[in-house]
């Protein structure tokens, strides 16, 4: 399986900006990097990670996506992970020293999942 470098770039309290809890932005192998990847909090099935898309006529198109199902399933569990990490991160810190809406790196190390 390919190797993973997860990193949540922006982080959003419930009740904000919608759904979007969110943004990621992964790196494959080293070689391909995928930018503007949310992580939406829906409805009964929670969170669930959404793919850099655009509009058309026809409602919305995924411009990239993972092909095969196992390594859509190693993708949305890294960006799960890092999102669950970067939230731990954060509540750890002491309440003066945390940022209101502001980046919070995890560049975390995902592979073989």
């Amino acid at each position: 399986m390919p190797t993973l470098d997860v990193r949540i770039s922006s982080m959003y309290p419930a009740g904000g900006q919608g759904g979007i809890r969110a943004y990621a932005s992964a790196t494959i192998d080293g070689c391909l990097a995928i930018r503007g990847i949310k992580v939406v909090e829906g409805g009964r099935d929670g969170l669930f990670v959404s793919m850099p898309s655009r509009k058309t006529q026809d409602g919305y198109k995924e411009v990239c996506f993972p092909v095969t199902a196992e390594f859509r399933e190693q993708l949305y569990h890294g960006i799960l992970d890092a999102y669950q990490q970067a939230i731990t991160q954060a509540q750890a810190l002491p309440a003066r020293e945390a940022p209101a809406q502001e980046a919070l790196p995890s560049g975390q190390q995902m592979g073989g999942m």
